[in-house]
């Protein structure tokens, strides 16, 4: 199979690499934590440990997967919304 290389990194025909988007919040950050959700259920199902952010303004929609369980940096408009739903954050 030919493989091409872009930058330093080689890849093959079915391989595309895509460019990292920029978050476009170029505002204060708050570092946050929210504890991991327990498994549950009779098989030990997996519990989604991303807490999802949707925050609209006139500018569109933009959503934010918090990760819980670990310290992440959020913006501040996320971590207003997360302190209302979670008054002791």
């Amino acid at each position: 199979m030919a493989t091409k290389t872009k930058g330093n990194v080689e890849f093959d025909s079915l391989t595309t690499i895509t460019e990292e988007k920029e978050s476009g919040y170029n505002g204060p950050m708050v570092d946050i934590f929210l504890p991991a959700l327990e498994d549950q259920g009779q098989g030990g199902m997996k519990v989604d440990q991303y807490e999802h952010v949707t925050i609209a303004n006139e500018r569109g929609e933009k959503c934010y997967k918090v990760l819980r369980g670990e310290h992440v940096s959020v913006p501040v408009p996320v971590f207003v919304v997360l302190k209302e739903r979670y008054p002791k954050l």
